[in-house]
Formats: structure tokens, sequence, C-alpha cells
């Protein structure tokens, strides 16, 4: 019978030994916590994630950065009620330099709570790099990458 109020003992050649009850903690890169990658099916699997992440990442005193969204699904939402578009920064790579060293550079000044890439291609290096970025801004990077596209490299 096991005692759920002492620690586990095993008996080796004779020596009691105490077996460990928690495993040890793995070790975490703590970067990519701060960067995700979201797969994203249709327009309605989309205008779920704009509202989970927005509802999610609402700070009062931080902006939620979005780079190339979809202007018609966060429209439907704000009408509907289900976001905050005062707190939504939205920017169109067309019209704006969206380099990676803005990219990082805003991510570093923790203006933001959150900053959402869509359908961004980066490599393992430039991943690493945000989410190094993000870590250190505490800014959560979300790159929602449309499921069609083959995704090469993992964040993981």
């Amino acid at each position: 019978m096991i005692n759920i109020n002492k620690p586990q003992l095993s008996q080796t050649n004779n020596n009691l030994t105490l077996q460990p009850v928690i495993s040890k903690s793995r070790k975490i890169n703590i970067a990519t916590t701060w960067c995700n990658i979201i797969r994203v099916e249709n327009s309605y699997d989309l205008s779920e994630k704009y509202q989970d992440i927005c509802q999610s990442h609402h700070h009062d005193s931080k902006w939620i950065l979005m780079i190339n969204p979809e202007s018609d699904s966060l429209e439907q939402l704000s009408t509907m009620g289900k976001i905050n578009p005062e707190k939504i920064l939205k920017v169109n790579a067309s019209k704006v330099n969206v380099s990676l060293a803005h990219i990082k550079s805003a991510l570093l000044k923790g203006n933001c709570s959150a900053m959402i890439l869509s359908n961004a291609q980066y490599n393992q290096a430039e991943l690493n790099e945000i989410s190094r970025c993000a870590a250190q801004g505490k800014t959560q990077c979300i790159l929602l990458q449309n499921s069609s596209l083959k995704l090469t490299n993992q964040l993981h």
C-alpha cells in the first residue's frame, strides 16, 4: 500500500533510498514561450484566433500590434463587440516597410502586449531572434500561418 503523505521509499540492496516524488524539471527555453506559430484553416478560424488573441492579451496600458491583418475579420469582430479596436494597431506591410529589424525593435520596446504577424515566413535563425526579442521585451509574438502554406521551419 502506498501512503501519499510519506515519500516513496524503495529497498535496494538492503539500503533505503529516497525516490523523488516529483520528477526533475525539464529545461525550458524561455524564448519559445514568447513566440508561437498558429495554423489557420479558413476565414472563420482566423476570426476566432483574432478574437482569442485580443481577449487573452487585452491590457489597458498596452497595444496589440497586427501586421498584415485581414481587415474584414477585424471589422466584423469589432462591429459584433467581440474585440476593442481602440487598443489595436494595424500595419500593412505593403504600405510601410516592415523589416525584421523593425519587428525586433517593436518587440524589444515592450509597448505591446502582443504582436501578430500574418503569413510571415522566417527561417529558424530569424525565428530564434524574434523569440529572443519577444522574451526580452515581454511581448507575445504570434505568427498566424495559413495551413495551406507549407511551413518548413518550426519554432520548437
